[in-house]
């Protein structure tokens, strides 16, 4: 009894440690929650909300700042300009070999004011609006792309942060059946009706099992970070996953919506637009360049930077007329064309790349949609008959014509499957989410209120019935926990009710099952 006093102990810490464990990473990240957010209660407010503090989303906004300034300087370019200028100096003249006259140091004083309104310049003023106009759209495609990554990782990731907290769910259930399953394995084998190795593989699956425990809860804590980061919102306040705006219908649906919608496909297609004014821009140089002029000079004491020595009278002159400049041999001109027209190449290419880009996002998005809806449904299946099969299993096992290997093989394989559903359900609306954006649909319109495949709220799931035998009461409410403070053993270690009927005369006994081990001599107690 002093050993299995000491088992108890240790299958009753083992999982107290994954526990401690799991409920100590929380605070973690409830912890790096920011204080001064409060935290949404739908996706869909929270998705508002990253939209309008996201750093990467502000960032993308600026440069669209940036681009509205570039279209005004542009535009600018069909006013007129105006300048004004003046010059004051002291001049002391010397003049050789003759005598000097009281006109030789003076002050010069001279102002001037020139109006300037360019008529012809070879189209480059034009041509600077167009760059910039479609540089301004292509930038606002960038914001687009940017606010709908932004969305896309806000939803995967909470998908995620869902989907990790249901697996440890299930591996907290499974330890739990199977640290039953292990203690009762140990009263078995203190009455000689397990062997040595069931107890030793009880607690190899015991502790694979809190590995899994250990691992879930590791990555439920990544993606909880990533959530925060994304959403400034902490992991442990995760809303619901929401409803999504309708995705098209068909596959050539949505790749025609993303032909026409797609953000980094405009902004390819846009840039490329640009590249192609930008040559014309840059052969505009070439060409002869008009101006009309008028201005007003005032000249008082003398000229400046001349040697006429000081005028007697104060002069003020007004002009008007046309002013032609016409280029003959400009070398940088030309190399700056031959670059224009390379730009202009090398955008046309990135149209094509982001055009075969978007239409394999798009048909990846769809074929990743419905092979998640074909997996939920296999995968429903497979829970229902795999749970129906584990049952049958456990009650086989109690008559004995099941091993403990089949017990808890049925385990793995009920949390495997539980753990298929649930990703398929997630990779079901992670893909849509992927179909939305990359046909150019995700945006926080796209994310709706309400709550996703109408589920309420993420509910701990029960624990296996493979480990824990069936209560008298069920049905009839809760019972009191305090009311056994041991673990109930498990009933793959209780004796049967009553021992089987004899065989009357005429009937031959039934063959005695064959599927369960004899009983190891380590485990009996001498006589």
């Amino acid at each position: 009894m002093r050993k299995s006093w000491t088992f108890w102990a240790s299958a009753l810490g083992a999982p107290a440690a994954v526990a401690t464990f799991a409920v100590a990473a929380t605070p973690l990240l409830a912890q790096s929650a920011s204080p001064s957010v409060a935290p949404s209660s739908t996706m869909a407010a929270l998705a508002r909300h990253v939209v309008t503090s996201s750093p990467d989303i502000a960032a993308q906004r600026q440069q669209v700042r940036i681009a509205e300034a570039r279209l005004q300087a542009a535009e600018a370019g069909y006013l007129p300009t105006i300048e004004a200028n003046g010059t004051v100096q002291r001049r002391e003249i010397d003049i050789k070999n003759g005598s000097t006259a009281n006109d030789a140091r003076y002050n010069a004083g001279q102002a001037g004011i020139e109006a300037r309104l360019r008529f012809y310049d070879g189209d480059r003023t034009y041509n600077s609006v167009k760059i910039a106009k479609a540089e301004l759209e292509a930038t606002s495609a960038g914001l687009d792309a940017i606010t709908s990554d932004t969305l896309l990782e806000l939803l995967t990731s909470a998908a995620d942060v869902h989907l990790n907290r249901k697996i440890l769910e299930y591996s907290q259930a499974q330890s739990e059946a199977i640290g039953e399953q292990l203690r009762a394995t140990s009263r078995r084998l203190e009455f000689g009706e397990a062997t040595r190795t069931d107890e030793e593989l009880a607690r190899a699956r015991l502790a694979t099992s809190q590995a899994g425990v250990l691992a879930a809860t590791e990555e439920l804590g990544v993606d909880g970070h990533r959530f925060r980061n994304v959403s400034g919102q902490s992991g442990t306040m995760v809303p619901p996953l929401p409803p999504l705006a309708p995705i098209p219908s068909s596959l050539a649906a949505a790749q025609k919506a993303a032909l026409d919608n797609e953000p980094r496909l405009r902004a390819a297609r846009l840039n490329a637009q640009a590249g192609k004014s930008g040559v014309k821009l840059a052969v505009g140089a070439l060409l002869p360049q008009l101006d009309a002029v008028s201005g007003y000079d005032y000249l008082t004491g003398g000229a400046a930077n001349t040697f006429t020595g000081r005028y007697p009278d104060d002069r003020s002159s007004l002009y008007y007329g046309l002013e032609l400049r016409v280029p003959i041999f400009l070398p940088r001109d030309h190399a700056e064309v031959r670059r224009a027209r390379a730009v202009r190449d090398q955008r046309l290419s990135q149209t094509d790349i982001a055009l075969r880009t978007v239409a394999e996002d798009v048909a990846s998005s769809w074929t990743r949609w419905q092979s998640a809806k074909s997996t939920i449904i296999a995968a429903e299946a497979a829970v229902a008959a795999t749970q129906e099969a584990a049952e049958g299993i456990k009650k086989e096992a109690v008559g004995g014509n099941r091993t403990l290997t089949d017990v808890l093989n049925a385990q793995n394989e009920l949390l495997s499957a539980r753990v298929t559903l649930e990703r398929a359900h997630r990779n079901e609306f992670v893909a849509r989410a992927s179909l939305l954006a990359a046909t150019g649909r995700l945006d926080a319109k796209a994310i709706l209120d309400g709550r996703c495949c109408g589920a309420a709220t993420i509910e701990r799931p029960g624990m296996s019935a493979l480990g824990r035998p069936v209560a008298a009461g069920a049905g009839k409410g809760p019972t009191d926990p305090s009311a056994s403070s041991r673990p109930q053993m498990s009933s793959l270690g209780s004796a049967p009710d009553r021992a089987p009927d004899r065989p009357t005369d005429g009937e031959t006994a039934a063959p005695a099952p064959t599927g369960r081990p004899a009983s190891s001599s380590l485990g009996r107690k001498l006589n």
